[in-house]
């Protein structure tokens, strides 16, 4: 058996098991990203209204002096 491993002449095939356990893990990995993105859309965008006016624009406000300094 090990040398037929070490000679590379049978393909190798991973147990169910390992499958089972790489698709959960890609699947957690996937939720966290997609979690993350929403709770940032939630509570940087929805969450704040100044932010929101910050990013739309305005011609009319474009060449104001009296604009609020950016939060950083």
């Amino acid at each position: 058996m090990t040398f037929v491993i070490i000679s590379g002449t049978a393909n190798w095939v991973p147990p169910y098991s390992l499958i089972y356990v790489v698709l959960i893990i890609g699947a957690l990995l996937t939720a966290g990203v997609a979690m993350s993105a929403f709770t940032f859309y939630d509570d940087y965008y929805w969450g704040d209204k100044d932010f929101r006016n910050q990013l739309r624009f305005h011609n009319l406000r474009r060449n104001s002096t009296n604009r609020k300094p950016q939060k950083i």
